[in-house]
């Protein structure tokens, strides 16, 4: 049994890196854009990053049915092109008004490309590669992530606004080059006119994912985990370093830029620690790591001569987090989805995202527009500490044994 990540999953890797360079120009700035350079207050900045997910969870539920009935392939180019026109157009925002719209356009493009991408790297890999493959894509794209953020940390200047606009530009650009590496999967990730029909045939839909008990234990510890972890990085992590760190927004960067590279380097060998180690314990360390995270970035606020250095620790330390996280929520929602509800699961798991992040950004820009930083800080550590808990007492079924042989 080969090992080795199958062609056109390697192809699809490489087009994800691409498109992660573009994420990685403006990953840090979403909030300080609106808020810094566009006038939008604190709280309203937050609300406006916070709708985004809203809008991406209206048209979830339409984009799992259309990934099982047409395939992933066409509903992810589409994604791919709303993605490139909607954040390429954030460099013409001047208001909040136009934020709105803005942000509609960007939250609809991803509703349906990380569904998507997800559906097609699991019918392109075999049962045994599946954590590999999530763990590789989460390395490469924080490659991406990674060169992005130094590029755009050279050139960035809350001074110039035109320097923002620059790189949103860049940010649409690279969801196009992405589209066309796609555009070379040949004979994957469609449905022809019998598979449909087939699927059709089939009983169920929406009403057998939210029957699978174990799926719907396993989306409500993700959805906590990622509003108290994943959904403070754009706008907690960032209001926090700037107003209450006094750190310049390039120095963002340089912390962001620590977590991808670490991630890029390490992913493959936490892989191994994992593949033997119980998915619900898995994700209760990854709990752990973000709880420790914020903690070290309270050290940023109360000792600001050593601001920088606890902010890139605390980055540091939330990657190992996301390295333990990132194989392994996935690799549960595929394998306990059957075939013919690959794109409503994957899009399920979505919506954990998208709930965390309509609640996250509103939750921070609200506590520290209100100079509550530190309560904003104990909320996220004791909510953690919270999820570790659930996590642990998680029965989650064990992986193939074919995938416990395999070696990285």
């Amino acid at each position: 049994m080969s090992n080795r990540l199958p062609t056109k999953v390697r192809v699809m890797l490489f087009g994800i890196s691409l498109s992660a360079v573009g994420n990685g120009l403006v990953l840090p700035y979403l909030f300080i854009y609106f808020h810094s350079i566009r006038g939008i207050s604190s709280a309203l900045a937050g609300i406006i990053i916070g709708y985004g997910a809203l809008a991406s969870l209206a048209i979830s539920p339409l984009v799992g049915n259309m990934i099982d009935h047409w395939g992933p392939k066409p509903v992810l180019m589409f994604s791919l092109v709303v993605s490139g026109i909607g954040y390429a157009s954030l460099s013409r925002v001047h208001s909040a008004a136009s934020a709105l719209v803005v942000i509609t356009i960007c939250s609809w493009g991803q509703s349906g490309m990380w569904p998507a991408q997800g559906a097609i790297n699991t019918e392109l890999t075999p049962d045994h590669l599946r954590e590999r493959v999530y763990g590789s894509q989460f390395a490469v794209m924080n490659l991406g992530l990674g060169v992005g953020g130094l590029i755009s940390s050279s050139v960035i200047s809350l001074h110039n606004a035109r320097t923002f606009e620059h790189l949103y530009w860049g940010d649409g650009a690279s969801y196009i080059v992405y589209l066309f590496v796609v555009l070379t999967l040949k004979g994957a990730g469609h449905r022809n006119k019998e598979e449909r029909a087939e699927n059709k045939k089939l009983e169920g839909g929406w009403k057998d994912v939210i029957a699978d008990r174990t799926f719907v234990k396993i989306w409500f510890v993700a959805l906590f985990a990622i509003l108290f972890g994943y959904s403070q990085l754009e706008v907690g992590f960032a209001a926090f370093s700037t107003t209450v760190a006094k750190l310049p927004p390039s120095h963002i960067a340089w912390a962001y830029a620590a977590n991808t590279m670490i991630i890029a380097i390490f992913q493959l060998w936490v892989i191994r620690k994992i593949e033997h180690m119980h998915r619900g314990k898995a994700m209760a360390v990854a709990a752990s790591f973000w709880a420790l995270a914020w903690l070290t970035l309270s050290f940023a606020g109360l000792f600001t001569n050593i601001a920088l250095i606890m902010v890139i620790l605390c980055q540091v330390i939330f990657s190992f987090g996301e390295m333990f996280w990132s194989p392994s929520l996935p690799s549960i929602v595929n394998q306990l989805a059957p075939d013919h509800l690959r794109g409503r699961y994957n899009a399920a798991a979505g919506n954990a995202w998208q709930f965390a992040l309509i609640m996250g950004p509103a939750m921070a820009g609200t506590l520290l527009g209100a100079h509550l930083h530190w309560l904003w800080i104990k909320i996220l550590i004791v909510g953690l500490g919270l999820v570790a808990t659930f996590a642990l007492r998680l029965k989650i079924p064990e992986r193939p044994v074919s995938q416990l042989d395999s070696s990285i």
